[in-house]
């Protein structure tokens, strides 16, 4: 679709990508290259390549991309705030999924794995095959929108991503059947393993990304038991934020992170606050 052949040279518009295609990038080069706005909930044109990257955030003004990380949750604009006011991020750790997050907190309480996912599953907290929120894909998408912001210069095979389940359990191997009926159950003692080790030093397992310094990755981690990221129950995103001023005690942005609500009402706020642009 020829966007400018089909809207002309216009300002005053907003562009609102709520897909989860990679096919809007041409679209979006466009919308940009006629002055208009660019709202996004779709993370795969902010996670394509660094020219794509550096073609969004070409006029930083025009664009707003909220929900692309924590859903509703002020997570963009709070560090585009601290970033502007001169204030160096030097550290982020966060619990970006709230699928897994929940998946980790209940293996805390002595629950299999394998039964925690089935659970998720029908609770809807997954996508239909599990394994795209398992693969931590997902969660290293938001972790590269983060790292980037913060201006490293990095694409998606840079970040080390950690699976919760191996290869030869993936998509290509097994159906979605087989993998809930007889794949994962063999992860079970494994997961229990690592839950019972981590307790012993006095913490809990949490799925999270790292950005600090050249770091970026998303994986499983050791977390005390009486910090933010430790104390998280159930589908909530935590995120906590160290920089200068938020050094010793760092700044944390805790609520839902999933959801048509929360994602819709982060999209509209994105829209309405864009608006002061125009006349």
């Amino acid at each position: 679709m020829d966007i400018a052949a089909l809207l002309g040279k216009a300002t005053g518009l907003a562009f609102v990508d709520c897909s989860a295609s990679s096919e809007t990038i041409r679209m979006l080069n466009q919308v940009v290259d006629m002055g208009c706005c660019v709202v996004l909930a779709n993370k795969k044109p902010l996670t394509s390549t660094m020219e794509d990257y550096d073609k969004l955030v070409s006029y930083p003004r025009r664009i707003r991309h909220e929900s692309t990380v924590g859903a509703g949750l002020p997570v963009i604009a709070s560090l585009n705030r601290l970033l502007s006011s001169g204030d160096p991020v030097h550290r982020i750790i966060g619990s970006l999924s709230g699928t897994l997050g929940y998946v980790m907190s209940e293996v805390e309480d002595g629950k299999p794995f394998s039964e925690v996912v089935k659970v998720a599953k029908n609770l809807g907290f997954t996508e239909p095959d599990p394994r795209d929120d398992l693969s931590g894909m997902d969660v290293a998408r938001k972790a590269l929108i983060l790292a980037r912001l913060l201006g490293r210069r990095i694409n998606l095979d840079s970040i080390k991503i950690e699976s919760l389940y191996p290869d030869e359990m993936g998509p290509d191997a097994m159906s979605v059947e087989e993998f809930l009926g007889s794949g994962i159950v063999s992860l079970d003692n494994d997961v229990q393993e690592r839950v019972k080790r981590a307790s012993l030093n006095g913490n809990v397992l949490r799925y999270v990304c790292v950005i600090e310094g050249s770091r970026c990755e998303v994986g499983i981690q050791e977390l005390p038991k009486d910090s933010p990221l430790g104390r998280l129950r159930g589908s909530d995103n935590v995120l906590e934020i160290y920089s200068r001023c938020y050094n010793k005690q760092p700044l944390v942005i805790q609520g839902a992170g999933a959801g048509n609500d929360t994602t819709a009402a982060g999209v509209l706020a994105d829209i309405l606050d864009i608006q002061d642009l125009f006349p």
